[in-house]
């Protein structure tokens, strides 16, 4: 499955990037993120959940990688559980994980191995406040990064009672953080997937070395609230354009969709280790095989 994790880097670091700065820098004037906000509170009330989550990372049209899985989570127990497949043009396959109090458990699919991770603790106590909102220090910092943006959302009542909320930001008017962050951040993911490719027997999942004009183009956000204030389906697109040392012109699309269910009635799948063959790896050793990109040559390709 490595020759799968450099595009999955994408989605998390541009996504992400984008989701962790516009989402928390909303304040009370924000009409449409107060919305939103609102929901998420409610939402994460219900202790545990299951999200259906589809990613797709297209390269002028083409599919580099698609992932498709199911996550389901109880924030009460700590315990978690994914089951993801993934397909592109070098291939398809399967993986899933396993979280409870303290560890995490991967395995790649019809493998045998198991391998082990002493799990992280699930809150950030020093950038949360007593009730898990942001605190002043960070709300202050992501305010200055990413400034007004959230008065650009707007909301919709929905006939079932639910609304949705939608932020769609031109190139024009993404922050300037945003603008700066989105073309490091994929220069660097780029530059491991090419290196990748050059190590492995197989073909990689190669991203496209942009070298002129790189940007991002366009962000779209969606959440659909339900009648309770629940929010039901979360959607998101990233557009990146640039121009390759051959000249061709490329646009790169990642699109998120994710689908919640089961709220406070989900129990996540646990694992019984005992009998199977289980390795142990450490954040260290996985940062390690991260950058050398992959789990050595052992696995077959």
């Amino acid at each position: 499955m490595r020759k799968k994790w450099l595009a999955i880097g994408l989605a998390v670091g541009i996504g992400g990037a984008m989701a962790w700065g516009i989402g928390v820098s909303a304040n009370a004037d924000s009409t449409g993120f107060a919305v939103y906000q609102s929901a998420l509170r409610q939402t994460k009330e219900a202790g545990s959940m299951t999200a259906h989550a589809q990613l797709e990372l297209t390269d002028n049209k083409t599919t580099l990688l698609a992932v498709d899985g199911v996550a389901k989570v109880d924030h009460e127990q700590r315990l978690g559980s994914v089951n993801g497949t993934f397909s592109g043009a070098n291939g398809e396959g399967s993986f899933q994980v396993f979280r409870k109090q303290d560890q995490v458990v991967f395995k790649q699919g019809d493998r045998d191995v198991y391998r082990v991770m002493e799990a992280m603790d699930w809150g950030r106590e020093g950038r949360r406040g007593a009730h898990g909102e942001p605190s002043a220090m960070m709300s202050q910092l992501h305010n200055a990064l990413f400034g007004e943006i959230g008065r650009e959302a707007t909301v919709e009542n929905l006939p079932n009672g639910g609304k949705q909320v939608t932020l769609q930001l031109s190139r024009e008017q993404l922050p300037m953080f945003a603008k700066f962050a989105g073309p490091m951040i994929y220069a660097k993911i780029a530059e491991r997937s090419q290196e990748a490719a050059a190590r492995e027997h197989g073909p990689a999942v190669k991203l496209p070395l942009l070298q002129e004009d790189v940007q991002l183009a366009q962000v779209v956000l969606n959440a659909t609230m339900n009648e309770k204030n629940q929010i039901e389906r979360q959607t998101a697109e990233v557009e990146l354009v640039g121009t390759d040392a051959a000249g061709t012109e490329h646009t790169l699309r990642l699109s998120v969709d994710i689908r919640l269910s089961d709220l406070a009635a989900t129990v996540p799948e646990q694992i019984d280790l005992t009998g199977k063959q289980v390795e142990k790896v450490t954040r260290e050793e996985l940062r390690s095989h991260w950058k050398q990109g992959g789990w050595g040559q052992h696995e077959a390709q």
